[in-house]
């Protein structure tokens, strides 16, 4: 099994500076086909994978032939197998000569004649100068920050946020020690018979989360993947629904990601009551500084259209609240509670859905 990760970053970086128009979304395409065992069998799969994703013509191929041949190294039982192939060789070199050599015992009697050496005169070779080059220094990088710039808000800070956003029902187990009623049952009976117990709180919060895909929203893919993967799979949310949408959530949205699984927007909905907390992620056109008259009017009927289901929404803006000024966002703000990506506007979002 090989492991391309420790080669990846190195490659990236290499390629890039050597003319290769890449950039965050080529890198993390190429970590997404790795987590799917991709390019993981040998080096030749793993330079296969990187000629699909990153090389758009024949000479980006043969220049990435040569920078991964430079950078990826030869695993070290290859390395140990032609070490000691020169040791193998010369034993045997050895084992054969010894046999050749006892083949060929003579007695001291008989004469042996040896044929005159030949002695050669050595051909003399004409000094000229060598082709001088200048090598190219390679850097490498072993910080991943240029990466992570662009994250709004940390993984840790999502687990620790989803915590606030909560639904308590009295429905568990009945092994929660009630004090209180203890006493009062002692108080009445006049002794102390046995404790009183009452049930355990369960979450029982339901959440809808809509996301923007594609577009302007690209550049913030890995946030809202981890914004998804958390609340799913890492807080105490008993059920949490996510859907996507380009642009705007519209009469179709989509259960997947890549926006191929068309579902009805009010079938989604239908599922919701009172209690479901609906979570918005998009730029609503801040990121290109669109102000549109359509938007605005589309996304208005579908603000209207959850409100009939639930009055608990709440949307988060990946672009700085700075620049919603003269866009779409700044009108929709109005419609709906409106918070900027950032760990302020998070916890606001939370609270506001948790009211």
């Amino acid at each position: 099994m090989f492991n391309p990760e420790p080669y990846l970053m190195s490659l990236f970086y290499r390629l890039r500076d050597d003319g290769f128009n890449l950039s965050i979304k080529e890198y993390f395409s190429v970590i997404d086909a790795i987590k799917k065992d991709w390019g993981t069998k040998n080096k030749e799969d793993f330079q296969k994978l990187l000629r699909l994703l990153w090389c758009k013509s024949l000479e980006q191929q043969e220049h990435l032939a040569l920078i991964f041949d430079a950078i990826v190294i030869e695993p070290k039982e290859t390395v140990k197998k032609t070490r000691e192939e020169p040791g193998k060789i010369r034993k045997s070199l050895n084992k054969d000569q010894f046999d050749s050599d006892s083949s060929q015992v003579v007695s001291s009697t008989t004469s042996i004649e040896t044929p005159p050496m030949e002695t050669t005169k050595p051909a003399t070779q004409k000094l000229s100068p060598l082709p001088i080059t200048t090598p190219q220094p390679r850097q490498e990088y072993e910080d991943d920050d240029e990466l992570n710039t662009h994250y709004p808000i940390s993984r840790r800070f999502m687990v620790y946020s989803w915590r606030y956003l909560r639904r308590p029902i009295a429905d568990g187990i009945r092994d929660v020690l009630d004090v209180q009623m203890t006493v009062e049952e002692a108080t009445k009976q006049g002794f102390f018979l046995k404790p009183a117990y009452r049930r355990r709180e369960k979450n029982h919060a339901h959440l809808l989360i809509l996301v923007d895909q594609e577009g302007s929203m690209t550049p913030f893919h890995r946030f809202s993947q981890d914004l998804v993967e958390t609340s799913q799979y890492e807080s105490s949310i008993e059920r949490v629904d996510v859907a996507y949408f380009h642009n705007l959530p519209a009469e179709y949205i989509y259960l997947d990601r890549f926006l191929t699984d068309k579902i009805v927007l009010e079938k989604v909905l239908s599922q919701c009551n009172s209690e479901t907390r609906v979570l918005i992620v998009s730029d609503a056109g801040a990121a290109r500084g669109y102000r549109r008259r359509e938007r605005v009017s589309a996304t208005t009927e579908v603000i209207w259209e959850i409100q009939q289901h639930t009055n608990l929404i709440a949307w988060l803006n990946p672009v700085p609240k700075l620049r919603w000024n003269s866009t779409t966002a700044k009108i929709i703000s109005h419609l709906v509670p409106m918070f900027p990506m950032n760990r302020e506007g998070l916890i606001q979002a939370i609270s506001t859905l948790q009211r």
